[in-house]
């Protein structure tokens, strides 16, 4: 039954249990007409419910490997060849067998049923269509819901982490931080000052540029990522390493926005950073995954961390790209493995 529900779209017990005598009674009486009814009821009525059983678990089967094979709503020629050429041989098969057992049942019942031969193609016909239509018409309505639903759940998420990611931008202690950097290196060191404010315009220019935008290419999300990257070296001041090994191959891909930031930010805030055991953050990939470890030197912290941003994370990625993201964690490494959408999935996603 779950398998069932799985590719039908919902639990079709109770469609089954009102729908096969309501349909088993309107196949008896476009079979056999009044007059046969009347004088043969409980044989037409067990034929009826005979022929309406076998054809309703015949259609539901197909449906279900149709479901299976093609669960995306592009409809091809193939799509449809596959629905007619299983529709029609369960006709054939149903006919011949069903028919054989009604014969040697009820041979009044068969011969009335051959003597009106549109009749009975005419009462197939419909009661094919009728189980057809209705499966397909449930399960696109629930696929519907179900989309309006994770759509609803997809804009909330993203404004709630576009939102949690503007207010780590602009929080006291980032902006405090900040300064108190800028204020260290100005006497020192103006040239490096300047390029300090350059290089923190550049990173809120980069958040309000793609904090609407479902992907991004990982080129790009690289290049904003830049900034942050010189704004936590200057202010640490040797303290944190972070290494980007990232092949050009990948970069083309897809990737969601802010999320190699929102690792490097958790990285930075659940690890001791120091001279003598400094954070060392690799960005690198394989086949599949953008891969960010850092060495695990965890703060003795007072506070529960709510993990929102890796949360976040891992929710958008279920609901754009029907993929996991995975948290490994060992005795002294943290590693995040971020999917990579690839431009086939990109299409995918945005149709």
């Amino acid at each position: 039954m779950k398998r069932a529900e799985q590719y039908l779209g919902f639990n079709d017990w109770w469609l089954i249990l009102m729908g096969l005598p309501v349909v088993s009674v309107i196949v008896s009486m476009m079979s056999f007409g009044h007059s046969a009814m009347h004088e043969y009821s409980l044989d037409c009525l067990i034929t009826g419910i005979l022929f309406t059983s076998a054809y309703w678990i015949c259609v539901r089967q197909i449906l279900i490997e149709y479901h299976r094979l093609y669960p995306n709503y592009k409809f091809t020629v193939q799509r449809i060849g596959f629905v007619l050429f299983w529709l029609g041989l369960t006709h054939l098969v149903v006919k011949f067998s069903v028919g054989t057992l009604v014969h040697s049942y009820f041979p009044e019942i068969s011969e009335i049923a051959h003597s009106n031969v549109f009749a009975e193609h005419l009462t197939t016909g419909v009661m094919i269509a009728l189980m057809f239509f209705l499966y397909e018409g449930i399960y696109y309505f629930v696929k519907s819901q179900t989309i309006e639903k994770e759509k609803n759940e997809l804009e909330k998420i993203t404004a709630e982490q576009r939102l949690d990611t503007l207010k780590s931008q602009v929080n006291p202690h980032f902006l405090f931080n900040s300064l108190n950097t800028l204020v260290t290196i100005i006497p020192e060191e103006p040239e490096l000052a300047i390029n300090f404010v350059q290089q923190l315009s550049k990173s809120y220019r980069s958040i309000l540029e793609h904090r609407d935008e479902k992907l991004i290419t990982i080129a790009n999300e690289l290049d904003a990522l830049e900034s942050y990257i010189f704004l936590l070296k200057t202010r640490f001041q040797g303290k944190i390493q972070i290494h980007n090994g990232i092949n050009d191959q990948v970069k083309g891909h897809f990737i969601l926005p802010l999320s190699l930031q929102i690792l490097i930010e958790n990285a930075v805030k659940h690890n001791i950073t120091s001279k003598t055991k400094p954070l060392k953050i690799n960005l690198t990939n394989d086949d599949n995954y953008i891969v960010v470890s850092n060495n695990l030197q965890k703060k003795n912290q007072t506070y529960n961390s709510t993990k929102l941003g890796l949360a976040n994370i891992k929710s958008r990625y279920e609901l754009l790209a029907n993929k996991q993201i995975r948290v490994v964690e060992s005795n002294d490494t943290f590693t995040v493995y971020l999917p990579i959408i690839t431009n086939l999935d990109y299409e995918s996603i945005n149709h």
